[in-house]
């Protein structure tokens, strides 16, 4: 064969090896591609992550805080609760005294109708009763008991008014108006409820020391 023979084969042998340079060079830029894909990709799942983490913390953050706050003001409640059982407590101890201490009174005055004072009592809750309805027609309501030392008490100062014996008392006496529109309590059940209604607070402190803060 001549040289001029071989000049085909080695024009063909270069393009095939063109085409296999093309072909690891379309190869190897798709390789590249492709790592950059997966780059960019796990990059941008490495970000969600981390957003979704921050995120993540802060939801758990909000929920402790939330968490911290609903067990503080139960504690407070519980507290504020308690508290008011105790408040209750206390309040039902001293009625109680408070009860028992006027019970006693009223037990030790319900024979005063046979104490020496009692004449000079009743001529000071008269004049009391004459005094709360001046001016008008004045109507006494009596307790049989004291029927004697009523009369007495109305001779002694000269005051002139009807008297009905239609209570009963330990003590003491009432009295109206002629129309019955003025009303003048002054039993001793009715001094000793006046009393229990204006002094708890001194009761209380001569029991207990003071009310609760």
């Amino acid at each position: 064969m001549s040289e001029e023979s071989c000049y085909p084969g080695d024009a063909e042998g270069e393009r095939r090896m063109a085409y296999e340079d093309l072909i690891k060079s379309i190869e190897s830029a798709a390789e590249e591609k492709k790592q950059e894909v997966l780059r960019n990709a796990e990059r941008e799942v490495e970000a969600i992550l981390r957003e979704a983490e921050t995120e993540s913390s802060a939801i758990h953050a909000q929920y402790l805080e939330k968490a911290k706050r609903d067990l503080i003001l139960e504690n407070n409640r519980q507290k504020f609760l308690a508290k008011q059982e105790v408040k209750k407590r206390i309040s039902a101890v001293r009625q109680k005294l408070i009860d028992d201490a006027f019970s006693r009174s009223k037990e030790k005055i319900s024979g005063i109708r046979s104490d020496p004072s009692y004449p000079a009592l009743y001529e000071r809750l008269t004049r009391e009763v004459i005094s709360a309805l001046a001016g008008e027609e004045i109507i006494l309501h009596i307790d049989p008991a004291d029927s004697k030392i009523c009369s007495d008490v109305l001779k002694k100062t000269g005051i002139v008014c009807d008297i009905m014996q239609d209570i009963t008392t330990i003590g003491g006496l009432s009295g109206t108006s002629a129309d019955g529109r003025i009303r003048a309590y002054n039993t001793l059940e009715s001094r000793m409820e006046r009393i229990r209604d204006t002094s708890t607070l001194e009761i209380i402190n001569l029991i207990l020391g003071g009310p609760d803060g």
